[in-house]
């Protein structure tokens, strides 16, 4: 059983909760890939724009993606703005600001700093979360890493046929 502060049994919403913000608070933000371990089920599945190709698959394929990105854009400010959750779902906003401090993707580093917002929905199984669909508003970072990725993402748009 876990409680909370004031001695309460935790309903499984609650316990969510608190998984989730610990694994953006002190995984994502500072980039501490032992939260991932504690946090992320092994066969994790997280749709982000860190893979336009597709879906991530799998907790040490998520830890080496987010690394690179981690690497290259590390975060100065991280803060929730919004969690909340019913059942095995968990939303997350968040704001954060980064430093394009290393080459990504074959694009040379600037220096710039980027403010970058997301939303995650996490789905929890047993405690651990099992699926994280990424959605951001991270126009400066899409700018500037278009010449990288447009071929990987346009290259994959459907042609409709007249």
């Amino acid at each position: 059983m876990v409680f909370n502060e004031k001695g309460r049994e935790m309903n499984n919403t609650e316990k969510n909760l608190e998984v989730a913000a610990h694994f953006m608070n002190n995984g994502i933000g500072p980039a501490d890939l032992s939260v991932f371990d504690e946090t992320l089920d092994p066969q994790i599945m997280v749709e982000t724009g860190l893979s336009p190709a597709g879906p991530i698959e799998g907790l040490e394929n998520y830890k080496n993606i987010f690394a690179g990105f981690a690497d290259a854009f590390p975060v100065d400010k991280f803060v929730i703005d919004e969690i909340f959750g019913a059942d095995e779902k968990v939303v997350v906003r968040f704001t954060a600001t980064a430093v394009f401090k290393k080459d990504y993707y074959g694009v040379k580093a600037t220096n710039q700093i980027l403010d970058m917002r997301e939303v995650h929905v996490l789905t929890f199984r047993d405690g651990k979360i099992v699926s994280n669909i990424v959605s951001g508003t991270n126009f400066p970072f899409e700018y500037i890493m278009y010449p990288a990725l447009k071929s990987l993402i346009i290259g994959n748009l459907l042609i409709a046929e007249d």
